[in-house]
């Protein structure tokens, strides 16, 4: 399934914060990784992510989260497993460029299993 995603970034916090544009319920948020937040709504979907450190996790100048070009997420929840792929695709110097993160964590918090993309249009 995929869902549509927009962004917000604050430079001052270097936090991204990613999330569906269609209205959802919130139901609860699980820390995946030092700095990765995950937000499930009341049917155990992923409606949002949010990156502190963000400049930090992606390798990216905080410049350049102004104007992302587009913003990819593949999200698989398994019992034991969450893998989680991030590519962020940025104009540079006239050229699109591709940033990205892998996580792969240990599913502690009986997240319910689950696949998902969520992308910018």
């Amino acid at each position: 399934m995929s869902r549509e995603v927009v962004y917000d970034y604050d430079s001052k916090g270097d936090s991204l914060f990613i999330y569906c544009v269609e209205d959802y319920e919130y139901e609860v948020s699980f820390e995946l990784d030092n700095d990765i937040i995950l937000d499930i709504d009341s049917e155990g979907q992923p409606v949002a992510f949010e990156f502190l450190n963000a400049s930090k996790i992606f390798n990216l100048d905080k410049g350049f989260f102004k104007n992302l070009a587009k913003i990819s997420i593949r999200l698989i929840v398994t019992e034991k497993k969450i893998d989680l792929k991030v590519q962020l695709i940025v104009p540079v110097h006239n050229k699109t460029q591709i940033f990205g993160v892998n996580r792969i964590a240990t599913n502690l918090n009986g997240i319910p299993a689950v696949e998902s993309e969520l992308v910018t249009v």
